[in-house]
């Protein structure tokens, strides 16, 4: 069963295109971590508001992946980009599809 992890934040005005600038430098790197299997990333409109939406094959990848990210520094980076602190929710994830329903 795989997890689904919903980080959601606030991004200051001001640090928008800096958010955006990092997320393509680190982004990459992401992808071939092991255990991700994908990320798309929401922005609301007319808000500073972003929803990080991601599918791992396990919490402990997950949680692997943000010790790492936390160790090099780019958790930091990323944090000064927001207003607060970010929220995270972690959900376990049932497949369905044609034959199993």
């Amino acid at each position: 069963m795989s997890v689904t992890v919903i980080l959601e934040a606030d991004v200051k005005p001001e640090s928008k295109s800096n958010l955006l600038k990092l997320l393509s430098e680190y982004l990459p790197e992401t992808n071939k971590y092991k255990g991700f299997i994908s990320i798309s990333i929401h922005s609301e409109k007319d808000t500073n508001k972003v929803v990080f939406y991601e599918k791992w094959q396990s919490i402990d990848n997950y949680h692997a992946y943000l010790n790492w990210r936390t160790e090099t520094g780019v958790m930091n980076k990323l944090a000064d980009t927001f207003n607060s602190p970010p929220s995270i929710r972690y959900f376990n994830t049932e497949e369905f599809n044609d034959n199993s329903v």
